[in-house]
């Protein structure tokens, strides 16, 4: 049976399947490395907390709730004293204003009003007093500020140190994890990677191929990012050169190979590009048979010629040729008909009768 194309719509929906088949399955492979991946991974708040002294995170606490106290009896003290200042700056603005004040007889104030002024200055003494009490109240809490942030420093440090020697183990414990998560995931990956490989290559006649080729490249790609994303970038272009080296080394034998001993379906259409361009398929030699038999062509001009009988010249009746510079037949008499038919291709133009072909023998 010959192969159906299929119609346009039929093609592109197959391969737009195939597309999509590749992306769920390199999704599906990506969803179980992540499991993979996320598998006991070490957590740093869990790790922190098991590994840091809770008492020295306490005692920070408690002195940054002291410190917290101190600057809010800082605050107030600060505030009463700007009341206390303004207090006795506007009982002095007073008191300075009733002594400059004169009667119509350029008298001083009057017994009542020297007794206020008396008052005012008994009030701005106290106020002074309660300033200066204030004042030593302000410098010992800002003294006591000062010792109180110098401990916190400290014991910030000891935390700080604890937890840089924490992070280092951390950090090794998740290198740790990350190198036995990326050797599981490649433990899975490269399995899949060659089984769809040889299934790809095996089946590459199936009529199923898409689907194998869809799966086997969306496998290649999800190693190369799994390879990219845990090797180092030193280490990850030799990884490609030598990946990139084999790859280019197995196509470059599979080519010659492929040349040295061709299979039938190649060798084929070799047989027929040449055929249809009147060269000999083994030497490339013009076929020179026909109105050709006088010419000159090449393979871009052999369509480009225009062929003009010779007048008045009987045709020449077919008969076998031999390609007079390799010494292969490329044409000959067919069994079942008697007509002259290609020697290298499988069935008579004739009578359609059709002969065994041997890739090894041509």
């Amino acid at each position: 049976m010959k192969k159906a194309r299929g119609t346009l719509w039929m093609r592109s929906g197959i391969g737009l399947l195939a597309a999509l088949f590749g992306v769920l399955v390199f999704w599906s492979v990506g969803f179980l490395l992540d499991d993979v991946e996320v598998y006991r991974r070490p957590n740093w708040a869990d790790y922190s907390k098991t590994r840091i002294d809770s008492a020295l995170r306490a005692n920070l606490e408690a002195l940054e709730r002291r410190m917290a106290e101190l600057e809010h009896r800082h605050t107030l003290l600060d505030q009463q004293r700007g009341f206390i200042r303004d207090s006795s700056g506007s009982l002095q603005v007073t008191v300075d204003n009733l002594f400059k004040l004169k009667d119509r007889n350029q008298q001083l104030v009057s017994p009542e009003q020297f007794a206020q002024v008396l008052a005012s200055l008994d009030k701005i003494i106290a106020i002074q007093e309660e300033f200066k009490t204030t004042a030593e109240r302000y410098v010992q809490i800002t003294d006591d500020k000062f010792e109180l942030g110098k401990s916190i420093a400290e014991q910030k440090r000891r935390i700080r140190d604890q937890e840089d020697a924490v992070r280092r183990e951390f950090d090794g414990a998740l290198r740790r994890h990350q190198i036995r998560s990326t050797l599981v995931r490649l433990a899975i990956l490269l399995p899949l990677v060659v089984v769809a490989t040889i299934v790809l290559v095996r089946r590459r006649g199936s009529v199923y191929r898409l689907i194998f080729a869809s799966t086997a490249v969306a496998l290649y790609v999800k190693t190369v990012l799994v390879i990219h994303e845990r090797f180092p970038t030193r280490y990850f272009k030799y990884v490609v050169t030598i990946c990139l080296l084999m790859l280019v080394a197995w196509a470059f034998v599979w080519l010659i190979r492929r040349l040295v001993k061709p299979k039938l379906d190649l060798l084929l259409k070799q047989y027929r590009q040449a055929y249809e361009h009147y060269l000999c398929p083994v030497c490339d030699y013009p076929i020179r048979r026909g109105p050709r038999k006088h010419l000159y062509w090449t393979r871009r001009s052999v369509h480009k010629m225009a062929l003009v009988p010779n007048a008045g010249v009987p045709a020449e009746a077919e008969q076998p040729y031999v390609c007079p510079m390799c010494g292969t037949s490329l044409f000959e008499k067919c069994p079942s008909c008697g007509a002259i038919r290609h020697s290298l291709l499988p069935s008579c133009e004739i009578c359609g009768a059709t002969k065994a072909l041997d890739a090894e023998r041509y």
